[in-house]
């Protein structure tokens, strides 16, 4: 297996501020919106592609923000007026509408980013900053597993839709409940497996799952997202238990339980 490290492997093009505005919103399923934002810079928006991530920018009501809003802007009106910052995943890009799409599960109307993402409306102006670097979906390896909970559905729908045809890929994804489940297209060889948690803690469905998996032969590496104490199970399930190479498991925190979801700037 690859013995390079993940950071080598990581797509990187450099961030920048964004200002879009909400085309449409629809739910995919009874706990997931989808927001299509667009805005004229998008055309030439440098996707990293895969599982990469964006801030969205929330100011306090009444916060003039100068115009054009740039980084260096956003950068001066710190002392003043700090955003709070929550992590989403590009679910799709495309340049040539100018519209990227972004999936929010809908934790409820008391949580800041899936309580505005309840409220919000077509025209409303959305502010973010990326992307992130992303773990590259050109796979050197012969099978790919994906893992993780609904957090982390929208990169794995991101993966699949990158993988190139015939590769062979195993995805275990943890949701509520079956109406949770949604399309995920892909040219690859793929078999998903949806774990419903129903009553069950968060987690369970997803490590159980791991634990009777059956890998396939040849060399692959681990892509999983969900909550922290579950990824770091999985992490020692897969490179100690398992024997895989660390640097073929990308096994990321999406939340923390206990914890708010994202961190303040």
């Amino acid at each position: 297996m690859s013995t390079v490290t993940t950071d080598t492997h990581r797509n990187r093009r450099p961030g920048r501020i964004h200002v879009t505005t909400v085309r449409s919103l629809r739910r995919i399923t009874p706990r997931m919106m989808r927001l299509t934002l667009g805005g004229d810079d998008l055309s030439d928006f440098d996707s990293n592609g895969g599982d990469q991530h964006v801030a969205l920018y929330f100011y306090e009501p009444g916060v003039e923000l100068p115009r054009p809003f740039t980084s260096d802007a956003a950068r001066a009106l710190l002392p003043t007026a700090k955003p709070r910052l929550r992590r989403y995943t590009i679910r799709d890009h495309r340049p040539e509408l100018r519209e990227v799409d972004m999936d929010f599960v809908l934790h409820g109307a008391d949580q800041l980013a899936s309580g505005w993402a309840l409220t919000v409306r077509p025209g409303d102006e959305v502010i973010w900053f990326g992307p992130s670097p992303a773990y590259p979906v050109a796979p050197a390896t012969d099978w790919t597993l994906l893992l993780g909970d609904e957090t982390a559905l929208p990169a794995i729908g991101a993966i699949l839709a990158e993988l190139p045809r015939g590769h062979r890929v195993l995805a275990a994804v943890e949701v509520a409940d079956p109406a949770e489940e949604q399309p995920l297209p892909t040219r690859a060889d793929a078999t998903v497996t949806w774990l419903h948690r129903h009553d069950r803690a968060p987690g369970e469905p997803l490590r159980e799952h791991a634990a009777a998996l059956r890998l396939p032969g040849g060399t692959g590496r681990v892509w999983g997202g969900a909550e922290r104490a579950v990824m770091r199970d999985l992490r020692h399930h897969f490179v100690h238990v398992r024997g895989l190479d660390r640097a073929d498991t990308h096994l990321t925190a999406y939340w923390t339980k206990g914890e708010t979801q994202d961190s303040e700037v």
